[in-house]
């Protein structure tokens, strides 16, 4: 019996480029620790035996190694386009039975939006990505949750045949949930165990496209343990142990499970979007190494002399700088000789332009170089350009998330028309100014036929107001009781507080001072 862990041909086909988009996302450190995979040594680095790590060759290597630099291109482009995506969130509308989910979909808590960015994500960097619904088992109510596989994970797969001439199903997934567990033999070590999940409709021998939906766990045996509960001990597939989870008693006929590729959700791979920006940063990554171990080179220049016979005793001795003499013959001589500059410049401009490249590539919406401020329309039409990648990742990204909460509702017998995932196209920030909003009144008062309800919808499109035409009319009925814009009325003591009344005084207020009778009048 084949073993579990048989991977389909074009898992082997895309297993590389995944890797170096994974290698690449997480940067330098990774990058290099990758050793010659990435940064082939020289020849003269071959020669001194680069792969003893006590040969002068792989000295050479590693401080050839050290002094590159890799570029982060797709770091910065990932987080930069999640940024662009998930600048406004996705609208996910569910039933009631999945409301649940809405806030904790996953086993880690995740909610349905915070999913769908990592689902994001990972279609960006390898352009892949599997999405399981499972069920938890032992005592209680049995809650589904949404598991997450990389597209490292999903190493077998089979969506029936195309020369049969009736509908086909995903019928058989394997997916690698290989891991460190601790506490075999002590509670505090560490063992990896490589284990399978097969999921299965109907026989699985049989490649049938219809049945009831089965799932088993595989696990290489420990060598301080045995399998864990559920799980079976080998890695020969057999099928007798196979378990048809339930949801309050109801199976499920079709495999809960989807692909999400970059720019669909069928079983066979994508290219990874980003894969050319990669290759890219690779190049100048080895660019870098040579054109810095070229300067390396220019610092040390080595003396060579001509007539100089050492002390006599052993080799000759050299001491060089400050306090130190050489003394030749009358016809010896000596010199510093070196490396030879000529194409350090073109190698420089080489780095320049591959970098400049790499920021295209990368779809930066404000270039570095200088330019004249554009019209909105033109704007517009130069972010959708180099977007449009964007909006294809992001509606497969929200349609195998819906595909995956209807496959849920139909399991537990919900109305999964109800399941909509519509998620953020817009990704430009028009938020209206207040300039912009005075010209669209100017505009209408001059006889523009706009009414009030399509500018208050052109302000809520740009983000100005987030109440509707009718609320914002009963707003204004509202103010018309009291007006806004008029200061409120002084009361008696608006000069200050009053004071306690003093001698001669009322009120806090002085009073006129009294007039006295005159002594006598004339």
């Amino acid at each position: 019996m084949a073993g579990v862990d048989a991977k389909h041909p074009l898992y082997v086909e895309f297993e590389g480029d995944w890797l170096q988009m994974r290698h690449t996302r997480r940067g330098q450190r990774v990058v290099k620790a990758e050793g010659v995979k990435y940064l082939p040594p020289t020849s003269g680095m071959i020669a001194d035996g680069v792969l003893d790590v006590n040969s002068v060759g792989y000295q050479a290597w590693n401080a050839y190694r050290m002094r590159a630099v890799f570029p982060e291109f797709v770091k910065q482009a990932v987080e930069a386009a999640l940024g662009v995506m998930h600048n406004k969130p996705p609208v996910i509308e569910l039933p009631e039975q999945l409301e649940p989910l809405r806030e904790k979909a996953t086993v880690t808590g995740e909610s349905l939006i915070a999913l769908l960015r990592r689902v994001n994500e990972e279609q960006l960097v390898t352009g892949r990505l599997g999405l399981l619904v499972d069920v938890p088992t032992g005592p209680g109510e049995q809650q589904p949750y949404i598991a997450f596989y990389r597209a490292e994970d999903v190493i077998n797969w089979d969506d029936g045949s195309s020369t049969e001439l009736i509908l086909q199903a995903l019928n058989l997934v394997v997916l690698n949930e290989s891991e460190n567990e601790r506490g075999h033999a002590d509670a505090l070590d560490w063992e990896f165990v490589r284990k399978f999940r097969v999921l299965a409709l109907g026989d699985v021998l049989a490649n049938e496209p219809s049945g009831t939906y089965r799932v088993g766990v595989f696990r290489e045996k420990a060598t301080r343990g045995d399998a864990r509960p559920g799980e079976v001990n080998g890695l020969d597939f057999t099928d007798t142990f196979l378990i048809e989870p339930s949801i309050g008693g109801k199976t499920a006929s079709e495999l809960p499970f989807v692909f999400i590729n970059a720019k669909d959700i069928v079983p066979a791979p994508d290219d990874p979007p980003m894969l050319g920006l990669s290759n890219l940063a690779l190049t100048v990554y080895r660019g870098e190494a040579d054109y810095r171990q070229a300067l390396f080179m220019q610092g040390q220049d080595t003396l060579v002399t001509i007539g100089f016979q050492g002390d006599g005793i052993g080799k000759p001795q050299h001491r060089i700088g400050a306090g130190a003499s050489i003394d030749l013959p009358i016809d010896g001589d000596a010199k510093f000789i070196g490396t030879d500059s000529t194409g350090l410049e073109e190698m420089r401009l080489a780095l320049q332009n591959d970098r400049r490249e790499a920021g295209h590539s990368a779809g930066k919406l404000i270039d570095e170089t200088s330019r004249e401020k554009e019209s909105g329309e033109a704007l517009k039409v130069r972010v959708s350009a180099r977007t449009a990648t964007l909006n294809q990742i992001a509606l497969a990204g929200a349609g195998g998330l819906q595909e995956l909460l209807r496959k849920i509702a139909r399991w537990i017998g919900a109305d999964e028309s109800k399941v909509v995932v519509t998620p953020n196209l817009d990704f430009t920030d028009e938020t209206m100014s207040g300039e912009e909003l005075g010209q669209f009144m100017a505009a209408k008062t001059l006889g523009a036929p706009l009414s009030a309800e399509s500018v208050h919808k052109l302000m809520a499109d740009r983000g100005v107001t987030e109440k509707t035409f009718e609320e914002e009319l009963e707003k204004l009925e509202e103010e018309k009781s009291i007006d806004v814009l008029q200061p409120p009325a002084p009361t008696e003591n608006e000069d200050g507080p009053e004071d306690d009344p003093a001698p001669g005084e009322e009120g806090g207020k002085k009073k006129p001072a009294k007039r006295e009778p005159a002594a006598a009048e004339a």
